[in-house]
């Protein structure tokens, strides 16, 4: 005899049953960028057969027939070099590929290569996967391509949007045919290639990304600024070997005035190296760059909160006042960046027209350094963002508060700030969105009396959103 639940799960609909297996599988499957330095054969095979998903597929008619013929499950290509590497791997990686290519029916794909010692993937995993290259949407490439014949892609990717390179210092030719690619992340040497050249010409970037390595590679991502198409977002990522370069940080950039009308900035940075030599780069680039159009500046550390960036905060301020950034930017997402109170409250008075705002208290034990350093999020800094009679608000539109927090300050201001903002809400179509997230590996929270009131005014508006003790997610 069937139980209640089981003739309940069998009546859901199949679009329903379809979300849940997604959220089921990736769930249980590991992230793809987040294995050891030493992934499992066996965990690689798995995840090319797409493991979690057959298993689902055993369990009736019904759920094989959702589990197989649905092509986007198999659309997520995911390799790792590992499972070419003896033959009976490339044998078994061979055969669960093209069971998944052909599940996968007409379906764009989303391919992701990645090999531990960036030696490439082999020969016969890459040319199956060529041979579906006129379905490549999105690719993210983190090994070298050295040996392989990438000729075959030419004229073939007609669908692709989205590519990162990730790879070696080596030529490649075939990623400046792509009609539709918007969005490209490569390293710096590619900046040089024909392909490169060509889609700069055509003006098609809307996203574009760069890894630098080594200094003078700066030079070329900044330089080129200028040449991306009006709007674009830039994303600039610094992937630095302390033991090598750090010695050599103090020394000027000798970066080129330049003018850009990006609309985005991002940093981010990969790698373990002195806060204070980071620093000093983001002072030269910022004093380098007038940027009229910006609407959105985003700092981030893959490493925090084991490391925070330093605020770069005189370059940064006339940066805004060479580039007007009060009347144009929309959104600062500096939460992995140690900063000042005083010098937050500086800048938040100067830009008039920030809507998003996402800032954090630095890492590192209070009484072993200076709290002021350390506290970011207080009382005043509260209380400086509620409206009240008689008294300037900063940040006045704003519509998207997220902060890294120690929870230090009176929780009650929270409830007082939130109250503010939504007072002033009934005429608009904003939404206010408010995020708490406690400091990486604390176990700080809100008091019961300010969460629950927080929970009662989302129960009574609809305009506003409220989240606590969620993960916080870096930027990527």
């Amino acid at each position: 005899m069937t139980s209640p639940l089981t003739n309940d799960i069998h009546s859901l609909p199949t679009e329903t049953l379809s979300d849940i297996f997604r959220f089921a599988v990736a769930a249980v499957t590991p992230k793809f960028w987040q294995l050891t330095s030493a992934p499992l054969l066996q965990t690689e095979l798995e995840r090319v057969a797409n493991a979690p998903l057959l298993i689902l597929s055993r369990v009736c008619s019904r759920w094989h027939d959702i589990a197989i013929n649905n092509p986007t499950f198999w659309s997520d290509v995911e390799i790792n070099g590992v499972s070419g590497r003896t033959p009976s791997a490339l044998e078994k990686t061979i055969r669960l590929l093209s069971a998944r290519l052909e599940r996968s029916h007409d379906a764009p794909l989303s391919v992701s290569l990645t090999c531990e010692d960036s030696q490439p993937p082999h020969t016969r995993i890459f040319h199956l996967l060529a041979q579906h290259s006129h379905r490549w949407e999105n690719v993210c490439v983190v090994c070298s391509l050295e040996g392989l014949d990438t000729s075959v892609l030419r004229g073939r990717l007609l669908l692709l949007k989205k590519l990162e390179l990730n790879i070696p210092s080596e030529t490649v030719d075939f990623f400046g045919i792509a009609p539709r690619l918007d969005n490209l992340c490569i390293t710096a040497p590619l900046l040089h290639s024909e392909s490169f050249g060509l889609i700069l010409r055509r003006k098609q970037l809307r996203s574009f990304g760069c890894v630098v390595m080594f200094r003078r590679e700066f030079q070329d991502a900044i330089s080129l600024l200028p040449k991306l198409p009006a709007a674009t977002d830039f994303y600039l990522t610094i992937d630095l070997d302390r033991r090598i370069f750090q010695p050599h940080w103090t020394m000027p950039l000798r970066l080129p005035s330049i003018t850009a009308p990006i609309s985005t900035f991002a940093c981010r940075t990969v790698a373990k190296f002195h806060p204070h030599h980071l620093s000093l780069a983001l002072d030269q680039i910022f004093a380098s760059l007038t940027l009229p159009k910006l609407r959105q500046v985003l700092l981030g550390c893959s490493v925090y909160p084991q490391l925070v960036l330093e605020w770069p905060h005189t370059q940064f301020l006339a940066l805004c006042e060479r580039s007007d950034l009060g009347c144009c930017l929309k959104t600062l997402r500096i939460a992995e960046v140690r900063i000042a109170e005083r010098d937050l409250l500086e800048i938040l008075s100067v830009l008039k027209a920030l809507e998003h705002l996402e800032v954090g208290d630095a890492p590192g034990n209070v009484g072993e350094s200076n709290d002021c350093e350390l506290v970011l999020i207080t009382d005043s800094f509260l209380r400086a963002m509620t409206w009240a009679p008689a008294q300037d608000c900063l940040v006045q539109r704003l519509s998207y508060f997220a902060c890294v927090s120690r929870l230090v300050f009176t929780h009650s201001l929270v409830v007082d700030f939130v109250t503010s903002r939504l007072a002033r809400l009934p005429d608009s179509p904003i939404r206010f969105h408010v995020c708490i997230h406690p400091l990486p590996e604390s176990d700080a929270c809100l008091d019961s009396a300010a969460h629950t009131r927080l929970w009662e005014l989302v129960a009574g508006n609809k305009q506003f959103v409220y989240q606590s003790g969620e993960e916080y997610v870096q930027i990527q």
